[in-house]
């Protein structure tokens, strides 16, 4: 099995919509996926979200979206106990959150005083059950941390969002903290991840990150390689 995490375009953040160089970047994704076999795409309720969705539907004719309230950007913010400032996830100093033993735990991250105050664990259990629900669909029952292979899979999903939001599932699909990935990893704008089941072991999997990060399509456009239409 293939998920595709897509992070939206460029966004009116104020607006919830894409900039017109959004709408620009939503199309020339839209060129790039349209070759890929696509079962079905999940959707952020966001409008940024929905815009870049919308652009690559419009090559699925016979395909519509669903919309998942738990792909909604990860927006709470926490009070830093240095500084006393409310920061996003992503946003926290390295000597802050590198010393605090929990936050490289999967569940200790969100057990942190501070985490707990501001209702990390309730955001982040949405994100997992509704990753772990979705995945059922597809034959793949959630085992500890694992996945039971109920029935082989070869479909591929679309998951469009939020870079908050990607590397919450991203990290639930890995059994790693969140954190890791706020503050290690980067994703920029229409930017496509790619993870696959490793199918090796029969009736167990686990996910494996084949790709991260990747606008080679706007790239691509920029050299005339690749068109918007």
């Amino acid at each position: 099995m293939r998920i595709l995490i897509i992070r939206h375009g460029e966004p009116d953040y104020a607006k919830d919509c894409l900039t017109d160089k959004g709408i620009e970047q939503a199309a020339i994704l839209a060129e790039r996926l349209a070759d890929e076999d696509i079962t079905a795409f999940y959707t952020s309720p966001m409008g940024r979200a929905r815009e870049t969705c919308a652009a690559t539907l419009k090559k699925f004719a016979d395909k519509q979206a669903e919309v998942c309230d738990w792909l909604h950007e990860f927006d709470l913010m926490w009070e830093n106990p240095d500084s006393h400032k409310k920061e996003m996830t992503w946003d926290v100093p390295p000597d802050c959150w590198t010393e605090i033993p929990e936050m490289f735990d999967k569940e200790g991250w969100y057990k942190h005083p501070a985490m707990s105050a501001a209702g990390m664990g309730g955001r982040i259990q949405s994100v997992d059950e509704g990753v772990d629900k979705l995945l059922e669909k597809y034959g793949l029952v959630r085992e500890g941390r694992h996945y039971r292979v109920v029935k082989k899979c070869g479909d591929t999903i679309a998951l469009f969002c939020h870079f908050g939001a990607m590397c919450a599932v991203t990290a639930h699909l890995l059994n790693i903290s969140p954190m890791i990935m706020w503050q290690g990893f980067n994703a920029d704008f229409t930017a496509v991840t790619e993870l696959c089941t490793d199918d090796r072991y029969g009736r167990s999997a686990n996910f494996r990150v084949c790709l991260w990060n990747d606008n080679h399509h706007l790239a691509d456009f920029e050299r005339g390689q690749l068109s918007a239409k």
